[in-house]
């Protein structure tokens, strides 16, 4: 394979570690766009670089409760909504196509006041096929980072909608037990953010978003529209054999699309590498936001010489 492997903490800024391993709880806002009043954590100084966080399916803004306020120490205003159908954002609109969700995120985007020209945005799974969708939806970042966008057939997301662990539970402590059996190598703080966006989803919502959308193919088709030429677009994705849902086969043609430099590995992370692997997560990520800075700054040196 071609692409790059990241090594587990690689590279991590001091003040990166030190909020990773000390996390701040985000502060919550509510901003209404698209008919929703969408709910969402913040870290960091909202005058700062705006970066936004998008989760999967089946879960919530409190994924990233320690993702979130480790890129806020990178000097960034880090804002990561609850999808709707999803957290305390609810109202399921039943747009489950990728395309749509990503109109009603742009249109949260713009109203939240992170439509600037500096604006980054990370997506996981179904975050990660709705980021990679912002461009045709009229939304331009510069920088999107795909994580794990599932690459796969219908009949394995499918299976998704299936699994008698992911419904909605009216008891939070019925919640964490489940969740805890099913995850029993998560941190504490997984499992209860996991297990808080059980007692808050919508069901409709979700499995519409898993059997409603056919098969999934991480973004490429959306990439692939005239919109999105030239971004700056990275794949992090996890380890297949772990359960990373971007198949071997798949990345030549993420390579073809982004650059080989540009589809970062993560050797032994599943499908949501920010649980299992933090470090090596947030390595990779920085990696890619900075990458996108550093040229930035080149370009802007260049047309002043």
């Amino acid at each position: 394979m071609h692409d790059t492997q990241a090594e587990p903490g690689e590279h991590l800024p001091a003040p990166v570690v030190a909020a990773l391993e000390g996390a701040t709880p985000g502060a919550r806002i509510t901003v209404n766009a698209a008919s929703i009043p969408f709910s969402a954590l913040t870290w960091g100084d909202p005058s700062t670089r705006p970066l936004v966080l998008l989760h999967g399916v089946l879960s919530s803004a409190a994924t990233w409760w320690r993702i979130g306020p480790a890129l806020a120490a990178t000097d960034r205003h880090v804002v990561a909504p609850d999808m709707p159908g999803h957290g305390l954002t609810g109202n399921w609109r039943g747009h489950h196509r990728f395309r749509d969700n990503a109109v009603d995120i742009a249109s949260f985007v713009s109203a939240a006041g992170l439509d600037r020209p500096d604006l980054q945005v990370v997506g996981h799974s179904w975050g990660a096929m709705t980021a990679a969708a912002l461009p045709a939806a009229g939304l331009a970042p510069a920088t999107i980072i795909l994580i794990d966008p599932p690459t796969i057939g219908y009949e394995v997301i499918s299976l998704m909608a299936l699994d008698p662990g992911e419904r909605t539970y009216t008891d939070l402590g019925e919640a964490i037990a489940a969740t805890r059996a099913a995850n029993p190598a998560w941190s504490e703080g997984d499992v209860a953010a996991k297990a808080e966006a059980l007692t808050q989803l919508d069901e409709a919502a979700t499995r519409s978003v898993l059997l409603d959308n056919g098969d999934w193919d991480g973004g490429l088709g959306d990439l692939a529209d005239p919109p999105a030429a030239g971004l700056d677009v990275w794949l992090i994705r996890g380890d297949p054999s772990e359960g990373g849902y971007v198949p071997d086969a798949s990345v030549p043609a993420f390579e073809r699309r982004l650059g080989k430099d540009h589809v970062i590995s993560l050797p032994g992370a599943p499908h949501s590498p920010h649980r299992m692997q933090p470090e090596a997560t947030l390595a990779a990520i920085l990696r890619a936001l900075q990458d996108q800075t550093a040229r930035r700054s080149a370009r802007s040196a260049t047309a002043r010489r």
